[in-house]
């Protein structure tokens, strides 16, 4: 039987960022341990030219870097940032390095307790004054923070210091990209990937190095997994609607998933949506596959029951290979060997590409010119080439940068644990568009809140597919619409 809510939850996130942020692994500690990697299967899907979005800013705010030049002595700004664990101590000496490379700039890191802390702390300094120079905030925020009109676009600094952005992977640049500004620097992404139990695979009769590459794959292995006594792990997080329409390059909001203007309503009312949620309702409803929530004491079902042999696949995001990686060697769960797959696309035969997810660093309009200047100095540093090698070797995120998988310490990675690249092939093959970019929209969290809600109507009280993509759409166009009205 599917998991039946008491409640939809008030706020859920995107796929590796539940009610914390990718950057806290803590719910993969435990489960994180019942693995060891072994493999990687990767997908080739058709390449195309990125377009830039129409309507860039005619005049943007101007980001004065010689006033750090013409200086004397040293300038202290704040980062926000929400890493623990490891993936903090990756962060603390990619931070240090910084410090002790110069003289001018001296970051010092403030860690808060997740993005949802991070941006309450922020919209509250909104008020108090008590602001940071530099931020990082989760990706569904940044129309929210577009609104506030408390940051400087990154595309000033990168005019002014005449930053060329031709080494980074187009779609998580893309991704903080609206109406043609460079708004915020993809730090902390990831995406969503399959891990499966080759032994289950193999028990089931199916070949352990071919995780399912589509949806009806998947389907169809999660059915034949069940016969042979697993299934499938389906966490109800609100990304799955948005997620395939993107890997058949179907835009989820109008105007070009809100890049060239603002968005005023959704667009999935289509049969494309309705075949996503009609086999997404036929695998739960068949018991191939167990719902479990994205919150509470249940979140981490589909990963624990990898490790006790219920089932043999789930889709999880790409941040749990850190701690995946940190936790190996304990020896744990013999009859588990894992398997790391891509993301099943809508289907084979349509072109398009998986949206990234994460993180972004933001620089703030609230300080003076010369901590601005301070600040891009800090930001231009920690997206260097060995800085995001660093950061990608130690927690398990994508390498944003092409150069950075040229270095020796991602290509060692690769080497040992080539599951970790299955994520970086996603972001970087396929169709680069703005259905593929993501969506930009105001009240992000509550529009995916809508959209659970419609999926989870499927599963529960056996609303058909079609109503149910129609119900979503219907709350969706309300809660954009209440959202718009309030600006």
């Amino acid at each position: 039987m599917p998991w039946v809510p008491v409640a939809a939850p008030a706020r859920v996130l995107r796929i590796g960022m539940r009610s914390a942020p990718p950057f806290r692994h803590r719910f993969r500690l435990a489960a994180a341990a019942l693995f060891v990697v072994s493999g990687a299967a990767a997908t080739t899907v058709a390449t195309a030219v990125v377009t830039e979005p129409a309507g860039a800013a005619t005049k943007l705010p101007s980001c004065n870097l010689s006033a750090l030049a013409k200086h004397q002595g040293t300038v202290n700004i704040t980062f926000w940032e929400s890493a623990s664990s490891a993936n903090l101590t990756v962060l603390q000496g990619i931070a240090s390095a910084f410090n002790s490379s110069q003289s001018k700039v001296h970051v010092t890191l403030v860690t808060q307790a997740g993005y949802d802390d991070t941006w309450q702390k922020y919209t509250a300094g909104l008020s108090n004054g008590q602001l940071p120079d530099v931020v990082q905030l989760e990706d569904d925020r940044t129309q929210e923070a577009i609104d506030t009109g408390s940051f400087l676009p990154v595309q000033s600094c990168m005019n002014a210091a005449k930053y060329s952005t031709s080494d980074f992977l187009a779609r998580p640049l893309a991704y903080w990209k609206v109406n043609g500004v460079q708004w915020a620097m993809p730090f902390s992404v990831s995406a969503p990937i399959v891990y499966y139990n080759q032994n289950a695979f193999t028990k089931a009769g199916l070949n352990p190095n071919n995780p399912p590459l589509t949806l009806p794959q998947m389907l169809s292995d999660a059915k034949t997994l069940k016969a042979s006594g697993s299934g499938m792990g389906l966490v109800l997080d609100p990304w799955h609607l948005e997620t395939w329409l993107a890997s058949a390059n179907q835009l989820f909001v109008n105007n070009s998933n809100g890049r060239n203007a603002r968005a005023t309503k959704a667009s999935f009312n289509n049969a494309t949506a309705d075949s996503i949620f009609s086999q997404l309702s036929q695998l739960v409803r068949s018991g191939d596959a167990t719902t479990n929530p994205s919150t509470g004491p249940d979140q981490y079902d589909n990963l624990l029951g990898i490790g006790s042999g219920k089932y043999g696949m789930t889709i999880e995001t790409s941040a749990a290979l850190g701690t995946v990686t940190s936790l190996l060697g304990q020896g744990q769960y013999s009859n588990v060997k894992l398997g790391i797959g891509p993301f099943p696309v809508y289907s084979s035969s349509v072109k398009g590409g998986i949206e990234p997810g994460g993180g972004g660093v933001y620089m703030s309009n609230k300080v003076p010119a010369l901590e601005q200047a301070a600040s891009w100095t800090f930001v231009s540093y920690l997206m260097n080439t060995q800085s995001v090698a660093t950061w990608s070797a130690g927690t398990g995120y994508i390498p944003v940068r092409k150069s950075s998988t040229q270095t020796a310490t991602v290509q060692h990675l690769w080497a040992t644990d080539p599951g970790y690249k299955v994520a970086y092939n996603e972001i970087n093959n396929g169709v680069d568009s703005a259905a593929t970019s993501g969506s930009v929209i105001g009240p992000y969290a509550d529009v995916r809140t809508d959209v659970l809600n419609a999926e989870i109507s499927m599963y529960t009280q056996g609303v058909s597919a079609s109503k149910a993509v129609n119900n979503a759409q219907s709350s969706v166009d309300q809660t954009i619409a209440g959202y718009n009205s309030r600006l």
